[in-house]
C-alpha cells in the first residue's frame, strides 16, 4: 500500500516509460514495472573501503545503480574529512564511473519534526557531504556533487516530516525499515511514499527487502529470499527499496562481501529481466516523477544608480520580465556616483517594476568595492550591510531577502552582520563548498551554487561557450543564474544570455525562478525561526536611522534632563538629600512617598551621576547628595542567616518602619550603580567600604540569586526576568553568579537564539527594564541584547496593527494598584501585553482593568532612544515630551493609552533613567560603567 500524495507519479502507474522519462507521450499506455532502488546505506568514516569496492563492483558487473549513503552526523572524527580515505575512495569511484553510483547522506535519527532544526540538521550535513566529495579542481568545469538522497531508520514524524530538507538540495528521504517506533503509525508496512509541500518525497523501505529483515542484528538475509520478496512486492504499485545496511558486512570477508553482493545483484537482476521492476537510482526515479526536479534563480547584478550604465541595466531586466521569466535585481545603493534614495530615475523604474509579478531585489553591497567586506571588524560589516538594506528599504518600501557580497568576498563577520540585519537568504560563489547550500547555524539560507558567463575578470571579460556553462550548470542541483548586463558587450555575448535562459526554461525539470520564489519554495513556514529573523530585520533595518545629533535635539535632551532633575532637586530640599520613591500633588502641593527601595536608591545615585557628568549640579551639589546616601545605606541592615544584607525598603524619616527582608534584584541594581559611580569618581567615595560590610553568600546559594522574605523565607529568583541584569550587579563586585540562561550566545547562532527564546517564554514576560536599562549602564549582554529586540519589534508591531504606540515597562501608578508590571509575553504564535496587577478571582474583570492601566512608558521611551536611536523611539520621546512633563516635578510615569493623557504621579525610577538615558546620548552612546568624570 502507499500513503497517497501522489502529487506527480512515483510508483508503477498506466503511462509509458518515454513519457516520464520526459521524452514523449506514446498513444498506448501500459502498467510500467515497479522502480526498485538499491541503496547501501550508513557507511562510516572509517568503513573499510576494500569492502566497499566489493560491493560496488558486484553491482556495476551487473549493469545494476545503487545508492550509497555516508554518515555525516555525530562527532567529528565520525564524518568523513576531505582527505579522508574514504572521500579519496569516494571521489575516485565518481571519476571511474559517473552514473554507477549515487552517493547520498545517512542519518540514524532526523531532528525533531520541526522544520528549522530539520533544515539545520540538512544543511550540516550537506555541508559537510560537498566538501568532502568535490575534487576541488573537478568543479570549477563541472556541476558540482550534492547529495539528492537521503536515508534514515527513523519513521515518519509527520505528514510534513523533513519538508525543510529541501532547502539542502536533498529531494529524496528513504526511510528504512528499522526498529523504531512508528509514533504516528503513518508507515506502510510493504513501501509507499509521501511527497511533502516542498515537493521532497518520502519513500518507504519494506523489512521484506531489507539484508537484515529490518533488524540490524539479525543474519543476513538469502539473496533467494530477497528474490522473492521482491517478486511478491512487484505485485502492487510502489517503488521497492532493497537495502544493504554496510554495518551488517562487517563481519564477513572481502571475499564473502562480494559473494553476498552478487547474490543480491543477482536477485535484482532476475527480477528486472522478468519486467517486474526497474532499476534506477533515487534521483533518477525523481528526476522522472516530478514537474520541477530542480530550480534555477535568475540573479541579474549591478544596478549602480549610474547615468552611463543603468539604462542598459534596466532595458534588460525589463526585456527579461517581458519575456516571461523571473528576475531577482541585486540594487548597489550607494556607489560613488551617489545615492539610491536622490536618484529619481532609480526610482521610478524600481516602482514600476515592482508592479511586476516576478521582480524581486537583493542587496549587493554598500558602495561595491573590491574587497569591501573583508578583513573588517564586525561593526564594520554591521554598517555597511545595514546601511545597504536601509537605504534600499527606505528607498523602495521593499527590504530585499537576499544579500550578494560585491566581488563575492565575505567572512565569518560578513555573515555575523548579515543575521544582525534579519536577511534569510545568502548568494555567493561556492567557494570551499562548505556552505554553498542549505541553512547554517546562524540561521541564513545559502543558495550559492552560482554559475556565470565571464570566465574572467580581464581585458573585455571573456565569456564561456554556452555549452560550457551547461557543464558548469548539471543537470540536478539547484542553482543561480548570474547574469551581469555591463558584461554582454557585445551582440553575441547578449544572444548567448538569450539562449541560455531560453534552454534552461525549456529543460524538463528545470523551473526559473527568482530568490524571493526560491526560498517560498523550498522552506516551509519556520515561525519561531522568522520571529527572530523579521525582529532583527525591524530594528536593525526598517525602523533603524543613523544618529543625526544636531543643536536643537541636543537642546531639546538637555532640557528634559534638567526637567528629570526636578525631581531630585525637590526630593533633596525635603527628604535630606534623597529622593522618595513616588510623588504627586495632593491638596496643591506636592507630597512624595516617604519610602524608597534599594533599586529607588540605584535610581538616585546614578541620577546624580548623570546629572554632574551633563553640568546640571555642580560638585558640591553631587557630593552632598552622594555622600547623603552612601550614608544612609550604612544606618540600616537586613540581618540574615549571621551576616548583613541591604534591607528590602528603608523608611526617609527617623521613624522608622522599614519593610524587612532581601531583594536580590533591587540589590542586584544597586551594585551596579555603586560600581558606576566608584568608576565614575575613581573611588574618591567610600563605595568599597560600603559594600564590603554586607555579605552575600547566604543569598547566593550555588551561584543563585534568593530573596529572602521577611519572615525568613528564603526562595530562588535564577529564572526571574530581571535576573540577567541583577546578576551583573553581583558579578561586578567580584561574586560568583551561575549563568543565568541555559543558552549559549544568541548573537549570530539562531540555534541558540531559539533555544534562548524558548527560555524566555517559560519564565514570563518581559519589559524594557531591566533589558535596555543593561545596555546603557554596562554595554548589552548578548542574552539581552536579543530580547530587548523581540520587544522591541513587538512594540512596533502593536502600533503598526492598532495606531496604539506602544511602550512597556513596570511603574508607579497614581492610584489603585499602584504599581503595575506592563510587559511583553511571547507565545508560541507571537505574543501578548499582559499588565500584572492585583490578584484577582475574575480574569474579566481583570482583564478590563489592565486596558484601562496601560501605559505609553515615560522612562521606556528615553531607554528606547538610547539604545535603539530609529523612528519608532522618536515618536515615542515626541509623545512623552508632549504629553507627559510635569512642571517643577519632572516626567509623569506615563501616558494613558485609553485617554492620552499623563497619570498624575512622578517617580524616582522614572526621572532617573531619563537622566541616564540623556546622558549616554550626548556622550556619545557609550555605556555609563567606564565613563569617568567629563
Amino acid at each position: 500500500m502507499n500513503i497517497t500524495r501522489r502529487s506527480v507519479l512515483l510508483g508503477g502507474i498506466s503511462i509509458p516509460l518515454l513519457a516520464v522519462a520526459g521524452r514523449g507521450v506514446a498513444t498506448a499506455a501500459a502498467r510500467l514495472p515497479n522502480p526498485l532502488i538499491v541503496t547501501v546505506s550508513g557507511v562510516g568514516a572509517r568503513a573499510d573501503t576494500g569492502k566497499l569496492e566489493a560491493v560496488a563492483n558486484a553491482f556495476s558487473s551487473a549493469g545494476l545503480p545503487i545508492v550509497m549513503t555516508i554518515k555525516m552526523t555525530g562527532d567529528p572524527g565520525d564524518i568523513p574529512g576531505y582527505s579522508s580515505g574514504l572521500a579519496q575512495w569516494i571521489r575516485q569511484s565518481v571519476e571511474r564511473a559517473p552514473n554507477a553510483i549515487e552517493f547520498g547522506i545517512h542519518a540514524t535519527e532526523i531532528a525533531p519534526a520541526d522544520p528549522y532544526l530539520q533544515a539545520r540538521q540538512a544543511g550540516e550535513m550537506q555541508a559537510a557531504f560537498s566538501h568532502m566529495i568535490n575534487a576541488f579542481e573537478r568543479y570549477k568545469s563541472k556541476a558540482v556533487i550534492t547529495a539528492l538522497t537521503l536515508t534514515t531508520n527513523q519513521p515518519l514524524q509527520s505528514l510534513q516530516d523533513a519538508a525543510s530538507m529541501r532547502s539542502a538540495g536533498i529531494r529524496t528521504i528513504i526511510r528504512l525499515a528499522g526498529t523504531q517506533d512508528d509514533k504516528v503509525s503513518a508507515l506502510p508496512t510493504d513501501g509507499g511514499y509521501w511527497t511533502s509541500d516542498t515537493g521532497l518525497v518520502n519513500t518507504f523501505a519494506s523489512a521484506r527487502t531489507s539484508a537484515t529483515s529490518g533488524n540490524g542484528t539479525a543474519a543476513l538475509t538469502a539473496p533467494a529470499m530477497l528474490a522473492q520478496n521482491i517478486t511478491a512486492l512487484a505485485a502492487g504499485s510502489d517503488p521497492i527499496i532493497v537495502e544493504v545496511p554496510f554495518a551488517a558486512l562487517a563481519g564477513l570477508s572481502n571475499t564473502d562481501v562480494a559473494d553476498y553482493a552478487a547474490g543480491v545483484a543477482r536477485a535484482v537482476s532476475s527480477a528486472a529481466s522478468s519486467g517486474a521492476v526497474r532499476v534506477l537510482s533515487a534521483q533518477k526515479l525523481y528526476a522522472q516523477s516530478r514537474d520541477t526536479r530542480r530550480y534555477v534563480v535568475v540573479r541579474v547584478d549591478d544596478l549602480r544608480v549610474d547615468m552611463d550604465t543603468d539604462p542598459s541595466h534596466m532595458a534588460f531586466v525589463r526585456g527579461l520580465i517581458e519575456a516571461g521569466y523571473p528576475v531577482t535585481d541585486a540594487i548597489i545603493p550607494a556607489p560613488r556616483t551617489g545615492m539610491l534614495s536622490a536618484d529619481e530615475r532609480c526610482k521610478a523604474y524600481l516602482r514600476s517594476m515592482f508592479a511586476e509579478r516576478r521582480f524581486d531585489i537583493a542587496g549587493h553591497g554598500w558602495h561595491h568595492t573590491p574587497s569591501e567586506l573583508l578583513g573588517n571588524s564586525l561593526q564594520k560589516d554591521v554598517d555597511l550591510i545595514r546601511d545597504c538594506m536601509s537605504e534600499i528599504y527606505r528607498t523602495t518600501g521593499k527590504l530585499p531577502l537576499t544579500y550578494i557580497p560585491p566581488n563575492d568576498d565575505f567572512d565569518g563577520n560578513t555573515l555575523d552582520a548579515i543575521a544582525g540585519a534579519g536577511t534569510p537568504i545568502f548568494a555567493a560563489e561556492k567557494g570551499d563548498l562548505r556552505w554553498f547550500s542549505g541553512l547554517d547555524r546562524r540561521g541564513i539560507l545559502h543558495v550559492s551554487n552560482t554559475v556565470k558567463f565571464e570566465s574572467a575578470w580581464t581585458g573585455d571579460i571573456p565569456y564561456f561557450s554556452e555549452e560550457q556553462l551547461f557543464d558548469y550548470l548539471g543537470a540536478d542541483n539547484d542553482a543561480v543564474f548570474c547574469i551581469h548586463p555591463d558584461t554582454a558587450t557585445t551582440p553575441e555575448k547578449k544572444q548567448v544570455i538569450r539562449d541560455s535562459l531560453a534552454r534552461m526554461s525549456s529543460e524538463p525539470g528545470t523551473t526559473l525562478v527568482n530568490f524571493a520564489e526560491y526560498y517560498k519554495a523550498v522552506c516551509p513556514a519556520m515561525p519561531q525561526a522568522e520571529h527572530i529573523r523579521q525582529a532583527r530585520a525591524d530594528v536593525s533595518v526598517k525602523d533603524w536611522r543613523k544618529p543625526d545629533p544636531n543643536q536643537v535635539e541636543e537642546d531639546a535632551l538637555r532640557a528634559d534632563a534638567e526637567l528629570a532633575w526636578t525631581y531630585f532637586d525637590w526630593g533633596a530640599k525635603n527628604f535630606n538629600d534623597m529622593a522618595p520613591a513616588t510623588a504627586w500633588v495632593e491638596f496643591g502641593k506636592q507630597t512624595g512617598y516617604p519610602f524608597t527601595t534599594m533599586w529607588d536608591i540605584g535610581s538616585n545615585i546614578l541620577a546624580a551621576v548623570s546629572a554632574h557628568r551633563l553640568r546640571i549640579i555642580d560638585q558640591p551639589a553631587f557630593e552632598k547628595m552622594i555622600n547623603r546616601i552612601l550614608a544612609f545605606l550604612g544606618e540600616g541592615d537586613f540581618s540574615f542567616a549571621g551576616v548583613k544584607l541591604p534591607n528590602t525598603e528603608r523608611r526617609l524619616s527617623s521613624k522608622g518602619g522599614e519593610r524587612d527582608g532581601f531583594d536580590s534584584a533591587d540589590v542586584g541594581r544597586l551594585l551596579v550603580a555603586l560600581k558606576i559611580l566608584d568608576s565614575y569618581t575613581a573611588g574618591a567615595f567610600p563605595v568599597f567600604k560600603l559594600v564590603s560590610h554586607w555579605s552575600f553568600g547566604p543569598v547566593l546559594k550555588d551561584g543563585e540569586m534568593h530573596v529572602v522574605s521577611d519572615t525568613g523565607k528564603i526562595s530562588s529568583v535564577q529564572e526571574n526576568s530581571y535576573a540577567g541584569y541583577a546578576g551583573r550587579g553581583y558579578s561586578l563586585w567580584g561574586e560568583a553568579i551561575s549563568p543565568v540562561f541555559s543558552t549559549p550566545d544568541p548573537s549570530n547562532d539562531m540555534d541558540a537564539a531559539l533555544a534562548t527564546i524558548a527560555e524566555v517564554q517559560r519564565r514570563g514576560r518581559i519589559a524594557t527594564e531591566p533589558h535596555v536599562t543593561e545596555e546603557i549602564e554596562l554595554g548589552a549582554s548578548s542574552h539581552g541584547r536579543l530580547i530587548a529586540d523581540i520587544l522591541y519589534a513587538a512594540q512596533i508591531k502593536r502600533f503598526r496593527d492598532t495606531g496604539i504606540l506602544t511602550c512597556v515597562s513596570e511603574t508607579a501608578m497614581a492610584g489603585p494598584p499602584y504599581f503595575t508590571y506592563q510587559g511583553y509575553q511571547v507565545t508560541d504564535d507571537g505574543g501578548t501585553f499582559p499588565v500584572d496587577t492585583l490578584k484577582t478571582s475574575a480574569p474579566d474583570k481583570a482583564a478590563k482593568l489592565s486596558d484601562a492601566l496601560r501605559l505609553v512608558n515615560s522612562k521606556g521611551a528615553y531607554l528606547w532612544l538610547a539604545a535603539r536611536p530609529g523612528d519608532y523611539a522618536q515618536k515615542l520621546v515626541a509623545y512623552v515630551r508632549e504629553r507627559a512633563r510635569m512642571k517643577g516635578m519632572g516626567f509623569s510615569a506615563g501616558v494613558s493609552e485609553r485617554t492620552g493623557k499623563r497619570i498624575e504621579v512622578t517617580d524616582i525610577n522614572t526621572n532617573g533613567v531619563i537622566l541616564e538615558s540623556v546622558a549616554y546620548i550626548l556622550s556619545g552612546r557609550k555605556p555609563l560603567l567606564g565613563q569617568g568624570e567629563a
